[in-house]
């Protein structure tokens, strides 16, 4: 780094230059730009609902879901995509806030657009770029326009009786105009749209009634005159003379055709959509047509395609609200009437594009593309015919990218959140051909759960059955041997593809979209990588859906729960009001393996999974009523038998639990088999409420978590034994009154009196963990004096429903992102402190106690309970529990874990922060005993450094180094066949991120530029030499031997 120095002095104007050299050297550990892309890889979506706004560039497409009703919500997000390849570009958010947030957007020239939120603000763009804003007037702004007109270029936009007018280049605000001066009488009139007529910039005004209504009587059009000053002005208003029926205000739009301006809305009374003709010189409004059908009740879009014809989109009372109804209109200056005609029989089109240079219009209605000859004005039924397939259910918008005289692109969006562009050639023989350039699935952007699945085809079962085994006879293990022994020379110099099958690195990524009711399966290795395999539809009446895989907890728990399975298959179940749908998909090719509903009586409020079944799906689910009944999916006597049978593989029962976030209470079950009857019977073992607050997050084990080691080692040879439970879960709760002062709760109150006593008394305990291993105690949490705590961390034995543990915390916002964390025998927990403005990381680790450096020798061994049970409710069964509280400098979204095969490698915890990242944390970094104070040597040993509260996160320790992973809410992880791998893969937002990490290094993994040939000529070279100097040693000894 060089640095240069200048002086100056001011006497003597003298200029002395010193440079000076500094050299930093720096150990780091980061990604090689060349290893980027090659384990890990990004998809990055669009991020919004159904695209219902379409802006073409000259080699982008941008999409939005903007709402002209602020009382919807919208995903606040702009995105772009290239039109050749579909290739992602660039997202924006329009909008102040982030939650429950609503747009508008208003398309200009080119890649710029302007938008407003519910708040106010409006905000013009060119394409990724923001040029300016304008902060919020005082009231809600109902619309706004972007104006054209030569060189003169504004945005307008109105709350009702304001018109605010800014220069689109820069944003100065040109003007406020008053709306109420063209007062009538008592009624006032409000601003109804901006428009350009010749060289004109003409405003519309108008009475509006208290319900949305106005007449052609009451309106005026008025004139902005603008003056050199920048300033803009009103001119001359002119009445309109013709009198109409009245129609609602919010259907209005304005299309402009050449030199006239033509005002298209929807009649209060009859719901048909009435066509005006806007004179230029603003006199009078003259009524052309009305259309009779569609019967409109709302429109979303209405935009001219040529000089002579305009699309209208939206809804008609005839059909479905969800439904979607498009209409094609000529224009002859005079008249206008339905483009399409059919006589009497009539069709709803779903949506329509059309091409005049072709000749074409494309129309879908019940997921067929149709298309038809426009040469006439009126077109019959018959239609051409269309060669090639093109996804077309649910179509929402079909936009018409380009068109000319070959072939036309379209672009269809789909309710699936599927946008594919495809091509359509000119018309050949009464035919034309389609050819799909591109799909994007752009629902993966909501996805909420998902699995990882080894889809290598040799992996087996481990819960193969025993007469499974003894099916292996001489014949086909021989077989297995000689095809070992072919394939040697092949595993020499082994392809990419069977290195990553050898060593688990297969996997298919199975997600799955409540809003979207669709399964996704994603290959996450070989030229696929990141690409959508397959697609699975699920019932679009369901409430919920579940992706069932694994089992329960294994009947030995010593190295962990050991409830995850090598098998592909999964239950995709569907529950609705009165029905449960299920399939059992193969989650590497996505087929249906077998499927069937079952009718419910009762809502399920709990599913656990077993695998091993021998009947329709050896995937089996438990389902659990809430009016406390069982049944089992697959419905079959074989699948039924299997839960049975796995009923009694535990001496003391099958247990369960039901989480009721409406009465906020857990309730433990126990399932037993019905004596007499072939079903299962359900008793409440226990139950823990939690009055007056709020369940707000709920964490589990990793069902397929491995763990090496029951206990920690200290420095000083001393032994901490882990409490290792499989089923404690995490319940977080917020009291319903927040951070309140007083509160009647007397659990609430009784915490604040103990932290004032405690802040009061001049007894200092000494720091956890700081020294001695009899320090080990209780903790509380780090409330000030006074403060009311609001947030309450629960540790819950889900067999029992007894409490283990609650901590507490105050001025946590409820707000905020709640994320917790089980890992083995640690629980981490994040929340938003208000008070601090920071986010706050919590960290618990649970032991059962400890046995000192001389209690555990080969004369001496501790006095312990060989057996556990859930049910026993003495203190001694309790954990003892170590705690911290760190700070994490940006907000976090989700917490995860990285797993390994056997539990040796360093576990590291995985955060995602709002900064759209994913950093990797080293559990030493929130070990909970760092002590506060000097570190001993002991400590030093163990690699215990001294406390501090910020939490560094480094950007070399990123897996997803210079990538943008928005919003992620869920980290999951998967074990491969090597110890010092992990697999990844991060979702719930916009982003969706997978990559392969190795928390404690490539121990166990040759490098891809390992020379395994200059290895296997060293191997030969030594076994030739060996074999000669073995044959002149034994020529030696019998030479020696003779003489």
């Amino acid at each position: 780094l060089l640095a240069r120095t200048i002086i100056y002095d001011k006497n003597d104007e003298n200029i002395s230059n010193n440079n000076s050299s500094f050299i930093f050297i720096v150990s780091i550990y980061g990604l090689l730009q060349e290893e980027t892309g090659l384990n890990d890889f990004s998809i990055s979506l669009s991020g919004h609902g159904a695209t219902t706004v379409v802006q073409l560039t000259d080699s982008n497409i941008l999409t939005s879901d903007p709402s002209w009703d602020f009382n919807k919500s919208t995903s606040c997000t702009v995105a772009s995509r290239s039109i050749k390849e579909g290739k992602f570009e660039w997202r924006r958010n329009v909008c102040t806030t982030s939650k429950n947030d609503s747009h508008k957007m208003v398309k200009g020239e080119g890649d710029n657009f302007v938008t407003v939120d519910r708040i106010g603000v409006i905000r013009a763009w060119s394409g990724k770029r923001l040029i300016w804003d304008a902060p919020p007037s005082k009231n809600p702004v109902s619309n706004i326009w972007i104006i054209h007109n030569g060189a003169r270029k504004v945005v307008c936009a109105t709350d009702g009786t304001s018109l605010l007018v800014y220069n689109a280049v820069n944003g100065r605000k040109l003007g406020n105009l008053d709306a109420t001066q063209f007062r009538e009488g008592s009624k006032k009139r409000t601003w109804l749209s901006v428009f350009a007529t010749g060289s004109e910039i003409t405003a519309l005004v108008g009475k509006v009634d208290e319900n949305g209504m106005t007449n052609g009587k009451h309106m005026l059009m008025v004139p902005l005159i603008f003056s050199e000053e920048k300033t803009v002005d009103l001119g001359k208003s002119a009445s309109m003379t013709h009198s109409t029926d009245q129609f609602l205000v919010s259907t209005m739009r304005i299309q402009l055709r050449k030199e006239r301006a033509y005002l298209l809305a929807l009649t209060g009374r009859d719901n048909k959509l009435v066509h005006f003709s806007l004179s230029s010189s603003g006199s009078k409004i003259s009524f052309s047509t009305v259309l009779d059908h569609p019967l409109w009740t709302s429109i979303d879009i209405i935009e001219p395609v040529n000089e002579n014809l305009v699309r209208i989109i939206g809804q008609d009372n005839r059909y479905s609200p969800t439904k979607i109804t498009t209409a094609l209109f000529h224009f002859d200056g005079v008249k206008a009437w339905n483009q399409w005609y059919g006589g009497e029989e009539e069709t709803q089109f779903e949506n329509v594009g059309y091409c005049l240079d072709t000749n074409l219009m494309l129309a879908v209605s019940n997921g067929k593309l149709m298309a038809f000859d426009t040469s006439i004005i009126k077109i019959p039924f018959n239609g051409l015919n269309v060669v090639g397939e093109v996804p077309a259910n649910d179509v929402i918008l079909m936009e018409v990218v380009r068109c000319d005289q070959d072939s036309m692109s379209v672009l269809i969006t789909t309710s699936k959140l599927t946008m594919t562009l495809f091509e359509v050639g000119s018309k050949e023989n009464n035919a034309v051909k389609v050819n799909v350039l591109w799909t994007v699935e752009d629902g993966l952007s909501s996805v909420t759960s998902a699995l990882l699945l080894d889809s290598t085809d040799h992996v087996v079962s481990t819960e193969v059955d025993q007469a499974d085994i003894s099916k292996l006879s001489l014949a086909s293990r021989l077989k297995g041997q000689v095809e070992a022994a072919v394939s040697l020379y092949q595993n020499i110099l082994p392809s990419p593809d069977k290195r990553n099958e050898d060593f688990g690195f297969v996997k298919l990524a199975v997600l799955l979209s409540q809003e979207i009711h669709r399964v996704w399966g994603i290959a996450t290795t070989g030229e696929k990588r990141g690409l959508v395999d397959w697609t699975l539809d699920l019932p679009e009446n369901a409430a919920w859906h579940s992706l069932v895989h694994g089992t329960s907890n294994s009947p030995s728990i010593v190295h962990g729960i050991n409830g995850g399975t090598h098998s592909p298959f999964f239950l995709a179940l569907s529950a609705s009001d009165d029905q449960m749908d299920w399939a059992c998909v193969d989650g590497t090719t996505g087929e249906v393996a077998s499927s069937g509903s079952k009718s419910l009586t009762s809502p399920v409020v709990q599913t656990i999974p077993l695998f091993g079944g021998v009947g329709s799906c050896r995937q089996v689910a438990v389902l659990i009523h809430e009016d406390k009944t069982a049944s089992i999916v697959p419905p079959d006597s074989k699948s039924m038998d299997f839960v049975f049978k796995n009923l009694n593989k535990t001496t003391n029962g099958f247990y369960s639990h039901v989480i009721d976030k409406m009465s906020n209470k857990l309730e433990a079950l126990k399932l037993t088999k019905d004596t007499g009857e072939d079903k299962l019977k359900i008793q409440r073992v226990g139950q823990t409420s939690f009055p007056g607050e709020d369940i707000v997050e709920v964490s589990y084990p990793h069902r397929d978590e491995i763990i090496q080691s029951p206990c920690s080692i200290l420095g000083d040879d001393s032994i901490l034994l882990k409490y290792l439970n499989p089923h404690i879960a995490v319940i977080i709760t917020i009291s319903t009154g927040g951070n309140q002062e007083v509160t009647s709760d007397p659990i609430i109150t009784a915490l604040a009196e103990t932290k004032t006593e405690l802040k009061g008394s001049k007894d200092k305990r000494k720091p956890t963990g700081a020294s001695q291993p009899g320090d080990v105690g209780a903790t509380s949490s780090s409330n000030n004096a006074g403060e009311v705590p609001n947030l309450f961390v629960n540790v819950v034995d889900t067999v029992s429903g007894h409490v283990l543990y609650r901590v507490s915390h105050a001025n946590a916002s409820p707000d905020s992102t709640i994320s917790a964390l089980i890992v083995e025998n640690w629980i981490l927990y994040t929340f938003l402190n208000k008070k601090s403005r920071r986010m706050e990381l919590g960290v618990l680790t649970l032991y059962e106690g400890m046995i000192d450096k001389t209690g555990l020798t080969a004369f001496t061994r501790p006095e312990q309970s060989l057996s556990f049970s859930s049910l026993e409710r003495r203190e001694s069964a309790k954990p003892v529990v170590l705690s911290k509280t760190y700070a994490v400098v940006r907000p976090v979204t989700a917490l995860g874990v990285t797993s390994t095969r056997a539990g040796i490698s360093t576990r590291q915890i995985l955060i995602a922060t709002i900064d759209d990242r994913i950093t990797a944390v080293s559990r030493n970094l929130l070990e909970p005993r760092r002590p506060t104070g000097k570190v001993k040597e002991h400590e030093k040993q163990e690699g215990l450094f001294q406390y501090t509260p910020l939490v560094p996160l480094i950007t070399m320790t990123s897996p997803s180094y210079n990538l943008t992973v928005t919003n992620v809410k869920h980290i999951i992880s998967a074990t491969t066949g090597l110890e010092s791998q992990s697999l990844i893969l991060a979702f719930g937002g916009p982003d969706i991120f997978f990559s392969r990490l190795s928390p404690s290094r490539g121990f166990d993994l040759l490098p891809e530029s390992f020379n395994k040939i200059l290895l296997m000529i060293v191997v030969v070279g030594l076994a030739l030499v060996l074999f000669i100097v073995n044959k002149m040693s034994k020529k030696k000894v019998v030479k020696q031997g003779w003489t």
